[in-house]
This record gives C-alpha cells, sequence and structure tokens, in this order.
C-alpha cells in the first residue's frame, strides 16, 4: 500500500510568523462592526486573538477556519 498525505487543517500548527499580525474574523461586534484583532498566540487549529477595547471580551482563542490573516 503506497502512503497517502492527508491534509489536516485542524491539526496544522500557524506559523509562529502570524504572532502579532492583524486577524480578521468572520464574527462581527455587537456593534455591528466586524472584528478585527491581533494574534498574539498560535497552537494547531486555533489563534489566540487580543480584541480592542469596544469588546466585551479582551482575547479569545479563534478557529482559523472562522477569519483570515490580514496583509501586512
Amino acid at each position: 500500500m503506497r502512503y497517502i498525505k492527508v491534509y489536516d487543517r485542524y491539526a496544522a500548527r500557524p506559523d509562529d510568523a502570524w504572532i502579532g499580525r492583524r486577524w480578521h474574523s468572520t464574527r462581527k461586534a455587537e456593534c455591528g462592526s466586524h472584528l478585527i484583532g491581533v494574534i498574539i498566540e498560535v497552537r494547531p487549529g486555533a489563534v489566540r486573538v487580543r480584541w480592542p477595547p469596544c469588546c466585551p471580551e479582551s482575547d479569545s482563542w479563534e478557529s482559523t477556519d472562522r477569519g483570515t490573516l490580514m496583509r501586512i
């Protein structure tokens, strides 16, 4: 049997270069604006994001399929 490589996006760990970059979430804030925060930590399948002061939660873990890494 030959080896078939399977890519699991939930098990893939984002690169440490993501830390300090902006994250645009698919969720919206209570005021209706899009959530844009700064990535402070990474783990397989998720990033920890620090949100702006207007958000009720200061930081949270977000699944990597629930947002977009913004361009520099």
